[in-house]
């Protein structure tokens, strides 16, 4: 899954300002610059969430997220806030950000909650992922929807109440309380709640906008939806191990250690990912190996030691075994059926 590099961009923008440098917070994230090039770029989701938290950490500021606003410029909402610009509420503008925010961010979605007389504007993230580290980006998230509608609309507006999974900042020792919560928010938020969510009242969300030149905004949602339309496929966490588990066994028979390296958690993490999307990664690397062993032994010039060599068994005669049990057939006998049909 991916994120725009458009969010990141801003994130190593607003850490040069506070004197982190773009290549010291990069290298310390591991993300290539030239990533980051490319306008409509994309990158995969969690070096992107990742930045966040590593550039609080060299920025030391524990309100990171909430201080990111002082240094959003218009380049980093052009297409978004000129498209929600042409819709007729905030309300409207909303709905139509939640259609859209894949083009945000593939992992996570904006659910909006009517019940009459207000809306909640959920962020909702998968459950696996680390409160903590979503803090950061959560905040920020939350507070640039409500800075978009005081854009759009010239209004004051105030929420009902915002809400956030992790602890308040005092849990973590940070100097300022709730005070910068307040100033951006207007009012003290909520923590340790099931949920990220702005609640809003039905006259904030029947405020109109001020609807600038109709012929730019109806420019910015045609390419908003084109950006929606090309995104990438979304790859499901076992699907990016797999991807992984592909590209180890050119190095030989995977291991949890090195897997785990690779896709930046520890093992423990990784089984626990796996294991709640009811697999595991010994079932994952008998699944590649299974594919693609039927694969080139049906289409494949190779001999079966070739192939075993590449499926990355230490012998030939443990890749036999495996395939007797995937298939209840020997490789030679299979190639040979394959060949016969």
């Amino acid at each position: 899954m991916t994120a725009a590099a458009q969010n990141v961009r801003m994130v190593v923008a607003a850490a040069a300002a506070r004197g982190v440098s773009p290549p010291r917070l990069l290298a310390a994230v591991g993300l290539d610059p030239q990533s980051l090039v490319a306008t409509d770029g994309r990158i995969p989701v969690e070096p992107a969430l990742r930045t966040w938290r590593v550039a609080a950490e060299l920025c030391g500021d524990p309100y990171f997220g909430l201080t990111l606003l002082d240094h959003l410029h218009s380049e980093y909402m052009s297409l978004f806030g000129l498209a929600l610009y042409g819709s007729a509420t905030f309300g409207d503008a909303l709905r139509r950000l939640a259609r859209f925010f894949p083009v945000v961010n593939q992992q996570a979605a904006l659910e909006l909650l009517e019940d009459g007389a207000r809306m909640r504007v959920c962020f909702v993230v998968p459950s696996a992922a680390e409160v903590e580290h979503l803090r950061h980006p959560t905040e920020y998230l939350l507070a640039v929807l409500l800075a978009i509608g005081r854009r759009i609309t010239g209004a004051a507006l105030v929420p009902a109440k915002v809400a956030f999974r992790h602890a308040a900042p005092a849990a973590s020792g940070a100097p300022g309380g709730l005070a910068p919560y307040e100033r951006v928010f207007g009012i003290a938020p909520c923590f340790d709640q099931p949920g990220y969510e702005l609640v809003l009242d039905r006259a904030a969300l029947d405020t109109p906008t001020l609807a600038p030149s109709s012929a730019l905004t109806q420019l910015a949602e045609r390419q908003v939806r084109r950006l929606h339309d090309e995104l990438p496929p979304i790859e499901t966490f076992s699907g990016r191990v797999r991807r992984v588990i592909l590209e180890e066994l050119q190095l030989g028979e995977p291991t949890l250690g090195r897997l785990a390296e690779r896709l930046r958690m520890s093992e423990r993490t990784l089984q626990r990912r796996l294991g709640s999307a009811g697999t595991s990664v010994q079932a994952l690397v008998d699944e590649v190996r299974r594919e693609l062993s039927l694969r080139q032994l049906a289409e494949s010039n190779r001999s079966i030691a070739e192939i075993s060599y590449h499926l990355g068994f230490a012998e030939v005669r443990a890749f036999h075994r495996a395939f007797k049990r995937w298939t209840g057939s020997t490789p030679g006998m299979y190639r040979k059926t394959q060949a016969a049909s």
